[in-house]
């Protein structure tokens, strides 16, 4: 798969899907292109911040599309499940992880 690189160029650079964001589950062009403008570039980046920190760089840079849908959304992606399967237990300790932040 060809990808557009940070430095603009496709030509020749192929970038290997596991560190693609769109792979994972609820992600898709637009939150995949959000993260990496946040500076979460890889699955890897943002499994290490985790859910919380992403929500919360999403919210100051994007403080209208960011939605607590994201935070269950991120979430997901890094547990490799859909948001909508999560629990209402996890969903409330992610509100209360990134209430009053942001």
């Amino acid at each position: 798969m060809f990808a557009k690189s940070s430095s603009g160029g496709t030509e020749g650079e192929r970038r290997e899907p596991a560190d693609d964001l769109e792979t994972l589950k609820n992600l898709g062009p637009v939150s995949a292109a959000r993260l990496k403008a946040v500076g979460i570039e890889t699955p890897d980046q943002l499994r290490q911040l985790g859910a919380a920190e992403a929500y919360l760089r999403l919210k100051r840079a994007y403080p209208i599309e960011t939605t607590q849908v994201a935070l269950y959304a991120i979430h997901g992606a890094i547990l490799g499940m859909h948001w909508y399967s999560l629990t209402d237990e996890v969903k409330a300790r992610l509100r209360e992880e990134v209430s009053g932040e942001g």
